[in-house]
């Protein structure tokens, strides 16, 4: 959750202050210098955690037929891009051509991300959960920008960035809610709770930000945005449902249930008839 939320949100801002530069000639050091630091800060997260550090390298030679390999290698290229962008913008030297590179690279790092999640036997990691990285990346880098706006001097894509990402996020909301409960997903707190979570991530990541710079630009909307991430994060991850034999058998046996609740009260009006 930690790297995640620290690369979708690095790789975001990063990709987002290239479309502003090369776009509309909005250029500054800090923000993918920022988006370079909180790249590199997931990657070390990343690892971190594993076993053999020495190793790390060897997980790219499956580019092209992993995904696990192509968010690595991505993420490499991501990250070297993001800080060689950041070294021109900090010695004053535009670079809009490299700036629009870094950006690519690191939008298609975002996309990497999700298709790692979208395996199938996980449910709620399919469908729009795969391009949430991309689309809540894009929109918090937007976000962050342009909280510091001059009133009514927002530029018109970052409400569009926000506006697309709600309107994939609600589909993988609606995706998540679907799921009938059973007695393996009922143990789960947080599965009971789910309208909460994924609300507390609209809420925070898509509605307040997009109110916010519509009215008034403040750094709120940026904090706003910044906790919306991490609940985004914290969602995918516990919110997780396996499909399994077991599920598979339950939820078998709650449509029995139901078309013989149905057949019942079918039944009865046709007594009374007769």
């Amino acid at each position: 959750m930690v790297f995640t939320s620290l690369a979708i949100g690095g790789a975001g801002l990063v990709a987002a202050s290239s479309y502003f530069e090369v776009v509309h000639a909005v250029a500054g050091a800090w923000p993918v210098t920022a988006g370079a630091v909180l790249l590199a800060a997931g990657l070390a997260v990343s690892l971190g955690h594993l076993g053999q550090k020495r190793r790390a390298a060897l997980a790219a030679r499956g580019a092209g037929r992993s995904a696990l390999s192509n968010e690595a290698l991505l993420a490499a290229l991501a990250l070297a891009a993001a800080a060689a962008a950041a070294a021109l913008a900090l010695s004053g030297t535009p670079a809009p051509d490299f700036a629009a590179a870094a950006g690519a690279l690191n939008a298609l790092f975002l996309v990497s991300i999700g298709l790692v999640y979208g395996v199938r036997g996980q449910r709620t990691w399919q469908g729009f959960s795969v391009w949430t990285p991309l689309t809540g990346g894009l929109a918090f880098g937007a976000i962050v920008l342009q909280s510091t706006a001059e009133p009514g001097g927002v530029i018109p894509e970052t409400l569009l960035f926000i506006a697309i990402d709600a309107l994939i996020f609600t589909q993988r909301w609606r995706d998540v809610a679907g799921i009938a409960f059973t007695e393996a997903t009922l143990a789960n707190p947080w599965l009971v709770r789910r309208s909460q979570l994924l609300g507390a991530r609209f809420f925070l990541l898509d509605a307040v930000p997009f109110f916010v710079l519509a009215v008034s630009p403040s750094p709120v909307a940026a904090l706003a945005a910044a906790a919306g991430l991490v609940a985004d994060r914290f969602g995918f991850y516990t919110l997780a449902v396996q499909y399994t034999t077991e599920h598979e058998i339950a939820a078998v046996e709650a449509q029995i249930a139901a078309a013989r609740r149905l057949e019942q009260g079918g039944s009865a009006p046709a007594s009374r008839d007769a």
